[in-house]
C-alpha cells in the first residue's frame, strides 16, 4: 500500500477574540493559508507575532507556512519553538511537523526521534505512526545504502590498489627487461671489443713471425752465400796464387782502360 506523510495544517486559536488584533492577524493568515497563498499568509503570522511575542501558536502557524514553502530549516526553527508547550496537542502538533521537516531534508534519524517524542504526547495519533514507520524504513535503506557505499568503496579502493600494484609491477618489469636489455647489449659490445682486441693482437702476432721468417730466411741466404764464397784461409797455395794473377790481371786491364778514357785518340784528319 502507498504511504504518504502526513501534515498538520495551521491550528485556530482558540479563546480569542475577533477584535483581538493579534487574532485578527492570525485568521487572515489562515484564510490565506487554506487558499494556497503561503508566502502571504507568513507574512500575517509574522505580524501578528510582533503584537503576540509569548504565544507558541503563532510560531507554529509560520513554521507550517514555511514548510509548505519547502523551507524546511527555517520550519524547524520556528516548529522548535512551539515543541515545549503545555498545552499537549500543540506540543504534539510541533513535534509532528518537526518530524515531517526533518524527514523532507533526509534526516530520517532525528525525524524518528521527533515522531517518537509526539507517540509520547499522543499515543493514538494514527499519523505519527505512520509517518514513524516510513522513517524507520528510510533510515533502514538509508543505513544499507551507507553499507553498500562502503562496500563499493572499499571495493573500489581495492581494485584501485590493485590496478595500481599491477602498474608497479608492469612497470618494474619494463624496467627491469630495459635493464637486461641495455646489460646484455653492454655485453655484446664489450664481446664484440674483445674479439676485435684478440683479432689485432693474432694480426700482429702473424706479422711479427713473418718477420721473423723473414729475418730467418735472409740470414740463411747470407750464409749460404759466405758459403758459396772462397776462403782464402781454406785456399791451396795454387789457388791463391791463381787467384793472385786474376787479380792482377783485372787490374792492368782496368788501367789501360781508363788510360783511354782520359787521353782518347787523336784526330788528324780525314785519310782521303
Amino acid at each position: 500500500m502507498m504511504r504518504f506523510l502526513y501534515v498538520i495544517l495551521a491550528l485556530p486559536f482558540l479563546g480569542w477574540t475577533f477584535l483581538d488584533p493579534v487574532a485578527k492577524k492570525n485568521e487572515e493568515g489562515n484564510a490565506l493559508f487554506e487558499n494556497g497563498a503561503y508566502e502571504e499568509a507568513l507574512k500575517r503570522y509574522l505580524e501578528a507575532q510582533q503584537g503576540g511575542e509569548g504565544r507558541p501558536e503563532l510560531h507554529f502557524n509560520a513554521g507550517d507556512a514555511l514548510y509548505k514553502q519547502g523551507k524546511y530549516a527555517e520550519a524547524m526553527q520556528e516548529m522548535g519553538r512551539a515543541v515545549e508547550v503545555e498545552h499537549q496537542e500543540l506540543s504534539a502538533a510541533a513535534h509532528y511537523n518537526l518530524g515531517n521537516a526533518l524527514f523532507r531534508q533526509e534526516k530520517f534519524q532525528e525525524a524518528v526521534g521527533a515522531y517518537k517524542e509526539a507517540l509520547k504526547i499522543q499515543p493514538d495519533d494514527v499519523d505519527s505512526k505512520i509517518n514513524l514507520e516510513l522513517a524507520l524504513e528510510k533510515l533502514n535503506q538509508q543505513d544499507q545504502n551507507k553499507d553498500q557505499n562502503k562496500d563499493q568503496n572499499q571495493d573500489k579502493n581495492k581494485d584501485q590498489q590493485d590496478q595500481n600494484k599491477d602498474q608497479n609491477q608492469d612497470e618494474n618489469k619494463d624496467q627491469q627487461d630495459q635493464n637486461k636489455d641495455k646489460d646484455e647489449k653492454q655485453d655484446q659490445k664489450d664481446q664484440q671489443d674483445q674479439q676485435q682486441n684478440q683479432d689485432q693482437k693474432d694480426q700482429q702476432q702473424d706479422q711479427n713471425q713473418q718477420d721473423q721468417n723473414q729475418q730467418d730466411q735472409n740470414q740463411q741466404q747470407n750464409q749460404q752465400q759466405q758459403q758459396q764464397q772462397p776462403n782464402p784461409e781454406k785456399l791451396t797455395p795454387e789457388e791463391a796464387a791463381q787467384i793472385l794473377d786474376a787479380m792482377k790481371a783485372r787490374e792492368a786491364e782496368s788501367q789501360k782502360r781508363r788510360k783511354l778514357r782520359l787521353f782518347g785518340r787523336r784526330y788528324d784528319g780525314n785519310a782521303w
